[in-house]
């Protein structure tokens, strides 16, 4: 009671212990700007800490996956090594997406590097499970979806042919087909995830024509990407070339003379109107079309 009697005197008159009122304003402002510096800077470093640590852990575990699975695959091949990822791997991955948040672009690009350097080893199924990854965190990146398929469809297709030490000629040409088609179905997975753009259909048109010489498939893919905006308009004549390639001369026939009535003008040079006269010339022949139903009446060549 004397103590709160003699605090409440020396209050009344300026004297005693208690502190002045700038001395409490100053220490409050003090431990608010540590709060806003915490919640401003350090709360992000920790939870990037946070999430950059669990990434980590993460990662060591596919990687293992990894290593184990391209031992499978260098010993029983890999139509016995199988390709997919197991439910619970994407589970996870899935599920950890959800936290890297703003992070995944950065995610993505170091990863991205991982996979040059898996290449360089020809440890495929490395290159396959990253390129996966990559693209599952960059969805919208074309050259990832363009890049790994070109790894899969070609350098590990190409490698397992050539991979002398799996003796069977037979089981080096199935993994390079399965290969290849994993690689086709990467891109195919890209132009469902990027509809609207052009160039994952020109690529998968590209695939088709030279990887697997499926020219009927080459011109579906560069038909569809002539229809998206920005495609170059070379891509049009591509249909028309792989069309005749396939031996369907009426439907190289077709596309061509679509292509030709499209305009009126065909003095642009960019568009090769010239030599899509000469090809029409020719199949109008080829095909007997009667002189009233030709593009050209005349002769079949100039």
């Amino acid at each position: 009671r004397r103590f709160f009697s003699m605090n409440a005197s020396s209050n009344s008159n300026g004297r005693g212990i208690s502190p002045a009122p700038e001395a409490d304003q100053d220490q409050g402002q003090g431990r608010l700007g540590a709060l806003l510096f915490w919640l401003r800077w350090m709360r992000p470093l920790s939870l990037g800490l946070v999430l950059l640590v669990g990434w980590g852990a993460l990662k060591v575990g596919w990687e293992e996956r990894m290593a184990a699975r391209q031992e499978l695959l260098r010993h029983h091949g890999a139509a016995r090594g199988g390709f997919s990822l197991g439910l619970g791997e994407r589970m996870g991955q899935g599920a950890f997406l959800g936290l890297l948040g703003g992070l995944r672009s950065a995610v993505a690009s170091c990863e991205w590097l991982e996979v040059s350097d898996a290449w360089q080893r020809r440890e495929w199924f490395r290159v396959k499970t990253l390129v996966e990854l990559v693209t599952t965190l960059q969805p919208g990146s074309l050259l990832y979806w363009d890049m790994g398929s070109w790894h899969l469809a070609w350098n590990a297709s190409i490698g397992m042919e050539r991979d002398l030490s799996e003796k069977s000629a037979a089981r080096r040409a199935l993994n390079s087909r399965l290969w290849a088609e994993q690689g086709r179905a990467l891109l195919e997975r890209g132009v469902a995830n990027n509809p609207d753009r052009y160039n994952l259909w020109a690529a998968l048109g590209f695939l088709d024509e030279q990887r697997f010489h499926d020219y009927p498939a080459a011109a579906r893919a560069y038909a569809e990407a002539v229809k998206r905006p920005g495609a170059p308009g070379y891509l049009e004549r591509f249909v028309g070339y792989d069309l005749d390639k396939a031996g369907d001369k009426a439907g190289a026939y077709a596309w061509w003379r679509q292509l030709w009535l499209s305009t009126t003008d065909h003095t642009d040079k960019r568009r090769f109107w010239d030599m899509i006269e000469k090809r029409l010339r020719a199949l109008e022949a080829d095909l007997k079309v009667p002189p009233e139903k030709r593009v050209f009446p005349g002769a079949a060549s100039r």
